[in-house]
């Protein structure tokens, strides 16, 4: 026995580096591909920021690159229509994801979701709701209704079609304004909505997207969260107080979610999910 080797040992080995090299090519493949996003200035000088799995490189034109892991980021400052600042942890150092950047909702979203993922398990329950601007602006609006439509009734009551005309004219933003979420606090179960006209309860499983987007022109834009539902309806939230941090939230709760799910799914249903 001593002089000899097993007849199998070669298929043996062979059998375990083919298994070695399927694993190696199974997680190249899982392994997801950093996301290239561009901003041209009008200087035509370009900004590029590269995405990855463990961090972020912001490569600013006619300077070095800069290199940013998850961990390092501090907080997400928004100044509004222009930028959004990623600020490191030695607070000395921004990056600025500009607006004008090429999918520039897709570029933020990702981010988020990557602070999400690291910070999740910090995140508790807390109540949103929306900034002063928000609440003027819809104070406004609702004030300008109120004395059109007392005015019609008072003193166009002979003048049916001004009177329509200007029913038309101001109900459906004020319809708008009304159904617009106030408040809003991501809770364990359930996404709490509520606005001038309801109150909702979403359950985390009729949500199906979560991501930003930029609401406005090219002279005022802002910020808003849509949460896309199972049933093709979204609510849009915006001019809300630390609106990153509410995506930040409600991403984390939906995720939970959908982990918990996808535990209590049988395990006929995990073998359909996992690679051959």
């Amino acid at each position: 026995m001593t002089g000899r080797q097993s007849p199998f040992g070669h298929e043996r080995h062979a059998e375990h580096l083919s298994g070695v090299r399927r694993s190696v090519a199974w997680i190249t493949m899982s392994m997801p591909e950093p996301q290239t996003y561009i901003f041209e200035s009008d200087r035509h000088q370009a900004h590029s920021y590269e995405v990855g799995a463990s961090g972020l490189t912001y490569r600013p034109p006619g300077r070095k690159s800069i290199a940013v892991r998850w961990e390092d980021v501090q907080y997400l400052d928004d100044v509004s229509g222009l930028k959004v600042n990623i600020v490191l942890n030695e607070d000395t150092m921004t990056i600025p994801l500009f607006y004008a950047t090429q999918q520039f909702p897709a570029l933020l979203t990702t981010v988020c979701s990557k602070l999400a993922e690291l910070h999740g398990n910090k995140i508790g329950t807390q109540t949103f709701k929306g900034s002063l601007a928000y609440f003027v602006h819809s104070g406004l609006v609702l004030g300008v209704f109120v004395v059109l439509m007392l005015g019609g009734v008072f003193y166009l009551y002979r003048f049916t079609a001004a009177w329509l005309f200007i029913l038309t004219v101001t109900l459906p933003m004020t319809g708008y304004i009304l159904l617009q979420p106030h408040t809003v606090a991501p809770g364990d179960d359930m996404l709490f909505v509520r606005d001038f006209v309801r109150t909702r309860f979403i359950d985390y499983t009729r949500i199906k997207r979560v991501a930003f987007d930029v609401h406005g022109d090219q002279y005022a834009s802002f910020l808003c969260v849509l949460v896309q539902l199972t049933n093709g309806r979204t609510i849009k939230i915006q001019r809300f107080e630390n609106l990153i941090l509410l995506f930040i939230f409600i991403k984390t709760k939906w995720d939970r979610s959908r982990e918990k799910t996808s535990e209590n799914l049988p395990l006929s249903q995990h073998g359909k999910n996992s690679p051959d």
